[in-house]
């Protein structure tokens, strides 16, 4: 198992600063480059002269391997670092089945995916209703789109080999809509965490079975000062990687107005809130990701500036970290995370997506 360097960095720096946190800043390294096109490695970007088209693609690190989707060229492609293809899945014409490892199978709209630690896939197959749609951050054409059609989950083997398909229930009777990530815990169990405009649902399997469902819009989330109620929204939940817990954020409203946010920890085998681990008064801080089921990363979402508030699981402020990235000439960057709760970004230009690794 590799050693997350971004928590002994957090480790040392806490130890020297007494308990007195700080900026750290990371610095980066070119992880691989995926370049702009329709050759095996490559990936089809929308592209005219002002901006992407649409984001017709997506990025993922998983154990060191860089997976693709691209529904212009309506595949998934696993690589390495280097960008020498070790599978692909999807569209295969005119790709030679000799020198590729390639498996044909015709994809309607791929939206999330994961891989396992055994190479396994999972992916997301959306069935086009492009009225289903709605900007996720309106504004650009760029911008990501929330798309509610239904879908159901694929689990390939590390061959490409098409082993079952997943429904809410396990077997596909009831499709998805809305998935917004696809974890695998260190057990191997697929988490969906899957949200409507009004609510979030959590589904974990074991193989083909479903073993645990919660719909949490079923939990009131509302507290009062004198006379102010304070309605809670969710806005954000993720995946402890034991997968016997959840982080669950939650923003409280007076009104329209934003007063704090709160984090939670839900026991999947107590089927309840256990605790409360932070409370956040600064509503610039959203919760971006949990590392090692020890440390919760906050993004600090008002800063021109790429910065990460970084807390215990007691919710004390361990330090803060820094990403000096230059978009110049970019596109499109996103910042995304491995298992291991590495960090990464993606950056698009004319000529394909440079990745970085933070450390």
């Amino acid at each position: 198992m590799r050693v997350n360097r971004i928590v002994i960095l957090l480790i040392f720096s806490t130890i020297l600063s007494c308990g007195q946190w700080k900026v750290s800043s990371l610095k980066s390294k070119q992880f691989s480059f995926i370049k702009n096109g329709a050759k095996p490695g490559n990936v089809k970007i929308n592209i005219d002269e002002y901006a992407l088209e649409n984001l017709s693609f997506n990025v993922g690190i998983f154990y060191d391997n860089v997976c693709i989707s691209d529904n212009l060229l309506k595949r998934v492609q696993i690589l390495n670092p280097d960008g020498d293809v070790k599978l692909i899945i999807g569209s295969v014409h005119d790709i030679d089945a000799e020198k590729i490892k390639a498996v044909n199978f015709n994809f309607n709209t791929i939206g999330s995916f994961v891989m396992d630690m055994d190479d396994n896939i999972y992916i997301q197959n959306r069935f086009p209703q492009s009225q289903n749609s709605i900007k996720k951050n309106a504004g650009g054409k760029d911008s990501e789109e929330i798309n509610f059609s239904p879908s159901y989950i694929l689990v390939f083997n590390s061959k490409g080999e098409l082993q079952y398909t997943l429904g809410q229930r396990g077997t596909p009777d009831i499709p998805f809509y809305y998935i917004e990530r696809l974890n695998v815990d260190e057990r191997g169990r697929l988490f969906v965490i899957s949200r409507s405009f009004n609510t979030w649902s959590v589904f974990r399997f074991d193989n083909r079975k479903r073993d645990f469902y919660i719909d949490l819009g079923k939990i009131e989330f509302q507290e009062q000062e004198g006379k102010d109620i304070f309605k809670g929204r969710i806005e954000n939940v993720k995946m402890y990687r034991s997968g016997e817990k959840l982080l669950i954020s939650v923003a409280y409203y007076h009104g329209l107005r934003l007063k704090y946010r709160k984090v939670y920890e839900y026991s999947i085998t107590r089927k309840k809130i256990s605790r409360v681990i932070v409370n956040i008064p600064d509503p610039r801080n959203v919760l971006f990701n949990i590392v090692d089921d020890k440390l919760i990363y906050f993004w600090d979402i008002d800063e021109k500036e790429i910065k990460f508030m970084i807390c215990s699981m007691e919710g004390n402020i361990i330090n803060n970290i820094y990403l000096n990235i230059n978009n110049k000439k970019t596109y499109y960057s996103k910042i995304i995370s491995d298992e291991s709760g590495e960090i990464y970004s993606y950056h698009v230009t004319k000529d394909g997506i440079k990745i970085l690794e933070w450390e």
